[in-house]
């Protein structure tokens, strides 16, 4: 039945309602337009008492002066002129100045929730911008303020002076800000950072952050679910061609550099034809499936790689051009550079970046060579006018031949226990087939069902014939099922983080639960395998260790990876040939291989000797069997300093298959 009942303040009170969502400046017309009614009604009241002379617009003017200001009051006489005064007063304290305030108020309130959310365009060029806020963003930052060489480098190469860095996350909030400043490492230098809020994958947000006047834009990707329909990489994909497809672009050859992060290495061609501009891709589960395969398979590997990959360390990569050494050779060129391993050069071919890694030093250098080096700081890839001599080596060197001649061996047989399910799964055993040399026993241990996870891996492909892939429906976290898989069998453990949990906390503190529960199985027995943990957050890498453990924090080393590269483009190519089975690869080597016995050497000579055999010397690890030394890993030591070389010592080389 319907209510016909007709109220008469039902249709004001729907007009003021109107009013008042509109904003401040309807709602500011709203009480200008019941100041006048109530100076109009306070006038003709006054009109009727007023004294002799008085006219209505008289009449309406005092009422409107009594409604708007306080001191009025006192002047009038009369009862009932006192009565309407103070009803216009009071009315007007009320309505007037509290209204005002009270609109206002809300108004500059909201105005700083609005600028707070960053929805404003950006006013800066040059800058560079991050899209998206994913567990590789906060790492990004800090590689960027730790990077202060690189960037003056880099800003110079545009004009600019000063680090401009925009991040578009989809709530940029103030807690981001507070984030980042608990970062010692960033510190009060978090409020130098721009934030925006919105999507990447909208066209109009990514002119909010002004992507097409930047520098260089990152991509970070974020972690997919299992079996998620809409996978980070398609989201990546399709931020490129919001990039390459916007209509206010008319010159798609202006088009920005773009350093993109990409899981699955076969969406690599589509990712590159979504976006024609100038272009990085970093393929993330394979570069983190090369990493732990290669960490199984030569062991202290990952101590290497994070000398090489992360910020702080003693070493890391450079790539300098010295037109001026156009035409001389690599063995020249390296007499001139007493406080870098030369690694190799990068030639421009076609425009692309080719790698030449592990080189003899008779190669000749071309102008437009960059050579690529491994040193402490920039300053290290500066030339001298010394000449390095590697001078008279020690008697109990052997004579040396031209190269290391590779003996036939073996088939090597391995078990392989991987704990935990992640979407780069299929690619660490795709990693591992790659591996003719090995006779692969992969044993998979997850909650989740077998049959899921057989798909995803036959889905993946690849070469894997040699590997044999047993799935197993268990949870390592209960010790029972645990024990009953029997880790100590086996001659390789890997943890890996799981990309279920969206919390990386609560994805860590499943891995370390994992690794208590193996140490207390693994207690007492005769053989130990080696343990390999992945970690999602590096506020937890000192929860873990011991005896046998090695660690790869992955959104560190890609984010590293995305950072650099945006820097530096050519560290794209380094890296993806160091990574990559085949080609040239870092390896340990016992000295005696070379002829080198128990004694002192300096770094020089060790350098030269491994030069003749067709390798590479990086460093020393000393005492290389001993899990519980620490800092036992010297990269670029200096060259004339003397090191003692002890049969528990391995050198660490650049060597090519």
């Amino acid at each position: 039945m319907k209510n016909n009942k007709f109220r008469l303040t039902n249709p004001f009170r729907f007009l003021i309602e109107r009013q008042f969502v509109k904003g401040a400046k309807y709602q500011l017309l709203a009480v200008v337009a019941l100041i006048g009614i109530i100076s109009l009604f306070g006038g003709i009241f006054a009109f009727f008492i007023g004294g002799p002379g008085w006219g209505f617009g008289e009449s309406v003017w005092w009422a409107f002066l009594r409604l708007t200001d306080t001191g009025y009051l006192g002047d009038d006489e009369g009862t009932f002129r006192r009565i309407v005064s103070t009803f216009l007063t009071v009315s007007g304290s009320v309505v007037f100045l509290g209204a005002l305030v009270a609109i206002m108020t809300q108004w500059l309130k909201s105005k700083m929730e609005e600028l707070e959310q960053g929805l404003t365009p950006v006013a800066v060029k040059n800058h560079i911008v991050i899209l998206g806020w994913t567990n590789r963003t906060h790492p990004i930052v800090v590689e960027f303020f730790e990077s202060v060489g690189r960037i003056k480098r880099f800003l110079a190469r545009f004009g600019a002076r000063k680090l401009r860095l925009v991040i578009l996350a989809e709530n940029s909030s103030a807690q981001l800000t507070r984030n980042l400043k608990a970062d010692r490492l960033i510190g009060k230098r978090a409020d130098e950072i721009i934030f925006r809020t919105g999507d990447p994958l909208q066209m109009e947000h990514l002119l909010r952050v002004d992507c097409y006047n930047a520098s260089a834009i990152i991509i970070p990707s974020h972690n997919s679910k299992f079996q998620d329909l809409v996978s980070a990489d398609v989201e990546t994909i399709k931020t490129l061609l919001s990039l390459s497809n916007n209509p206010k672009i008319k010159d798609k050859s202006q088009l920005p550099y773009v350093v993109a992060e990409i899981q699955d290495e076969k969406k690599l061609t589509v990712a590159r034809r979504a976006y024609p501009g100038p272009l990085e891709i970093i393929s993330g589960d394979s570069i983190i499936s090369r990493l732990i395969a290669q960490n199984v398979r030569h062991i202290g590997l990952s101590d290497v790689y994070e000398g090489l990959l992360s910020r702080g360390n003693a070493s890391d990569l450079f790539v300098r051009e010295y037109p001026e050494m156009a035409e001389k050779t690599l063995g020249e060129i390296k007499s001139k550079l007493p406080n870098a391993v030369v690694m190799g050069v990068i030639r421009d071919i076609n425009s692309n970046f080719v790698p030449m890694l592990n080189i003899p030093d008779e190669s000749i250098f071309k102008e437009s060579d960059s050579l690529v080096l491994l040193t402490k700081d920039y300053s290290g890839t500066d030339m001298t006018g010394e000449t390095n001599k590697h001078g008279n080596v020690s008697k109990t060197v052997q004579p040396v031949r031209e190269k290391v001649e590779a003996e036939p061996q073996e088939v090597i047989k391995k078990r392989l226990l991987i704990l935990g399910w992640n979407n780069r799964l299929p690619a660490l055993i795709s990693e591992f087939g790659s591996y003719e040399d090995r006779k692969i026993e992969a044993t998979m241990v997850s909650v989740l069902p077998a049959k899921d996870r057989k798909k995803e891996v036959n889905h993946y492909g690849g070469y894997t014939s040699n590997v044999e892939k047993i799935y197993t429906e268990a949870d390592y976290m209960v010790e029972a099922q645990l024990r009953e898989i029997d880790p100590g069998s086996y001659d390789h453990i890997i943890l890996l983080s799981s990309s279920n949990l969206e919390d990386t906390q609560e994805a860590d503190a499943r891995t370390i639960v994992g690794k208590v529960l193996l140490d207390e199985i693994l207690q007492g027995s005769d053989t130990r395998p080696q343990i390999l943990i992945e970690l999602a957050n590096p506020d937890n890498s000192t929860l873990v260790g011991g005896a046998g453990t090695e660690m790869i924090v992955s959104p560190i080393i890609l984010s590293h990876l995305l950072a650099q590269v945006a820097l530096r483009r050519e560290l794209q190519s380094i890296y993806t040939e160091l990574f990559t089975v085949g080609g040239a690869e870092i390896e340990f080597r016992n000295p005696a291989q070379y002829g080198i016995g128990p004694g002192n050497y300096t770094f020089l000579e060790i350098a030269h000797l491994a030069s003749k055999y067709g390798e590479t010397a990086l460093g020393i690890c000393k005492n290389k069997k001993n899990t519980e030394l620490k800092n036992k890993l010297i990269l670029n030591p200096p060259k004339n300093d003397h090191i003692t070389i002890t049969e528990k010592d391995e050198l660490i080389v650049l060597m090519t298959y």
